[in-house]
């Protein structure tokens, strides 16, 4: 993991410069099908090859993306629950390929997943998600996703493969083509960067890194999310300084049982998230007795190249737990969760908006005012905190008559991918699998004086 503090450094250096100067194959086969939504070419099933095939010349590459988030698009059950929810809210054929085009773009393309289609019953190449020829028969990117539209530059007729690698070592499996784009954030699009139907910009990961001086700097969403490494990238081959770890760690974790690789997987999510922001806290030396105490915790998004959180800031939690406590007896606290885990916000059903001063960094999706899903909202309340900016929770704590000498103050900055209330229909039974993350951690005390 990169030290903390280095890119920000590197940042700022790179804006005084800016401003120095001026400023083998499926064996089911099917006949060819068009995605109306996308207008791409014509393709079948045997277009694509399963991953499993890679496996024998890429093995390491091969098991990295086994236990990723791109092998767990399709078969994750809460895409599954969210998408049965739209389709009963908007409906089927309205919704179309709105969710598989990024899920599963060979379903999608191959005419695999019609409207109302069977989860359990597409064909295993389907099931892949995100497999390695949905990335690696791309010979040039594409641009943001409106509603459909997601298009994927896909050649399937030369037998090429595409990468990074500039100079591809030749093999008798098939041809390669190194791609300048495989290095650069736009080999990302169209899957992260989401405009719906009504413009709204609503999952705009590449966006928010677009208009960011990472951007200008040079510093690619492959830096983070694809660990440079030196080995082979094929059995036989050359050692090479410039390969790419293909785990993809992001924030989004497997929640089934029986996902490859859950443990570690776990492990570098962590890693990623306490190298992510920085928090700082304010607070008095001593304070009065019976007197108002007045604290504030500031968290600094300088060490990732978009919001925090990004994709789907309307689901995702990164909250402020704050403690202030004098001996046994706790005097205050908020960011904790009820009795059904949700934080007692207005999603809460055992204690709706219960803790008023929760500092929570989570968008709100609206349509006409009232709250809306992705697909139909036309407006959004933006919660994340953007790149190199930061944002503040401010406490003003009466406290009474203190008995002890000291007031301790404990600040945890937490973070989890998906709420209980957001996944309780449709998906309740992974509840318990959501783990919640500790991002940063904050203990002081304070002197109490008569």
């Amino acid at each position: 993991m990169r030290e903390k503090g280095k890119l920000f450094f590197y940042l700022n250096i790179a804006v005084l410069c800016i401003l120095w100067i001026f400023s083998g194959c499926s064996e089911k086969s099917n006949e060819p099908t068009k995605n109306e939504q996308t207008g791409n070419a014509q393709f079948k099933l045997s277009d694509f090859s399963p991953s499993a095939e890679c496996k024998g010349c890429h093995p390491n590459h091969y098991n990295e993306w086994e236990g990723s988030m791109h092998a767990y698009a399709f078969v994750d059950p809460i895409n599954t629950a969210w998408m049965e929810g739209l389709r009963n809210t908007v409906g089927a054929e309205e919704l179309g390929q709105f969710c598989v085009q990024c899920h599963s773009p060979i379903g999608a393309l191959t005419g695999e997943t019609p409207i109302g289609f069977d989860k359990e019953n597409v064909d295993p190449l389907v099931k892949e998600g995100i497999n390695c020829d949905a990335c690696h028969l791309l010979e040039k990117p594409s641009g943001t996703t409106f509603g459909q539209d997601a298009v994927y530059h896909y050649d399937v007729k030369s037998g090429n493969r595409y990468g990074s690698i500039m100079d591809p070592a030749p093999n008798s499996f098939h041809s390669s083509e190194g791609k300048q784009f495989y290095s650069l954030s736009s080999a990302c699009l169209p899957c992260h960067d989401l405009f719906n139907h009504n413009g709204l910009r609503a999952e705009i990961t590449y966006t928010e890194w677009l208009e960011s001086l990472y951007n200008m700097s040079g510093i690619e969403c492959q830096g983070c999310h694809m660990e440079t490494y030196s080995g082979q990238a094929a059995v036989g081959g050359p050692i090479r300084d410039n390969l790419h770890r293909h785990d993809f760690i992001g924030v989004d974790i497997a929640l089934i049982d029986n996902f490859p690789d859950k443990a570690e997987q776990r492990q570098k999510i962590e890693q990623l998230l306490q190298n992510s922001v920085t928090m700082t806290v304010e607070l008095p030396d001593s304070v009065q007795s019976n007197s108002t105490l007045q604290i504030k915790a500031t968290v600094i998004n300088d060490q990732v190249g978009h919001d925090i959180p990004s994709a789907v800031t309307f689901v995702r939690q990164m909250w402020l737990e704050v403690t202030v406590t004098s001996g046994t007896d706790t005097l205050y606290k908020t960011g904790y969760f009820d009795g059904n885990g949700d934080l007692m916000d207005e999603h809460s059903l055992l204690n709706p908006n219960g803790d008023p001063d929760l500092v929570i960094f989570q968008s709100a999706l609206y349509k006409e005012g009232q709250s809306a899903n992705v697909f139909n909202a036309d407006s959004i309340k933006i919660g994340s905190i953007a790149a190199l900016q930061s944002k503040s929770g401010q406490y003003s704590i009466p406290l009474g008559l203190i008995s002890g000498n000291t007031v301790d103050v404990k600040i945890r900055l937490r973070f989890r991918t998906f709420p209980p209330y957001a996944i309780r229909d449709g998906a309740a039974e992974y509840i318990a699998n959501i783990p919640t993350f500790e991002m940063e951690e904050y203990q002081g005390s304070i002197v109490v004086y008569p």
